[in-house]
Order: structure tokens, then C-alpha cells, then sequence
């Protein structure tokens, strides 16, 4: 899991840690990136406004060797989440509806299917 925002990132972290094992956590996506071509985990959850590397580039290097990706963002533009999707990301949920899509969206991803938050017009 990778956030920026430290109290955002703590709480998807716990939230996720109920129904799966989160080996690391990242406050940038190079961090992010490092850490996920060392551990190998099976899925990574990107913020997209990211600093250093943000995580639609994140996507893009990632999804060359790893594991299902799901973006989580503010941005509800359906451009964005088309570029997500098109830079490798299987999920894209949106922040506001993290409690209602962030496990749907993980459990889709895992299985190799696609998840974006029903109030994208995509």
C-alpha cells in the first residue's frame, strides 16, 4: 500500500490488514516500487498523486513484472482512470468510496478482473 498521506495510509493499511496480509506500506512511488520488486506481493495499492514517481508511472513500471495493481485516487475524471487502466492497473477506486470498494476492488484484482468504483461514467 502507497499513500502520501501518512493518517490515510495507517488507516487503508488497518482496513486492509482484516482481510489480508499487508507486507509493506510506502509513502512515495519509487518507495513503492522498490519495495514491491523486493517482497514480490501479489497485488499493490497505489495512491495516483504520489511524490518522487507518482503512481500512474508506478503503474506503468510495475505492471511490466508484478503483481495486480489497483489505483486508489480523488480523481474521478474518466481520461484519468482510463490512463490508469491503460498503464496496468486492474482497479481503480475512488477515495471517497474506499469503505465501500476497496476490498471488492482487491479481491476483483486478485482474481485478474477489472474493478472501477460505479460512479466513473467509464
Amino acid at each position: 500500500m502507497a499513500d502520501n498521506n501518512p493518517a490515510l495510509l495507517k488507516a487503508i493499511t488497518s482496513f486492509l490488514a482484516v482481510e489480508f496480509d499487508v507486507v509493506a506500506t510506502a509513502s512515495d512511488g519509487k518507495q513503492a516500487m522498490n519495495l514491491a520488486r523486493r517482497l514480490k506481493p501479489d497485488l499493490v495499492v497505489l495512491d495516483l498523486g504520489m511524490p518522487v514517481i507518482n503512481g500512474l508511472e508506478a503503474t506503468r513500471e510495475l505492471a511490466k513484472h508484478s503483481p495486480a495493481i489497483v489505483i486508489c485516487s480523488v480523481e474521478s475524471d474518466p481520461d484519468i482512470v482510463a490512463a490508469a487502466r491503460n498503464a496496468g492497473a486492474l482497479g481503480y477506486v475512488f477515495k471517497v468510496r474506499i469503505a465501500k470498494d476497496l476490498v471488492s476492488a482487491v479481491k476483483s484484482a486478485i482474481r485478474g478482473e477489472p474493478f472501477v468504483s460505479p460512479e466513473s461514467r467509464i
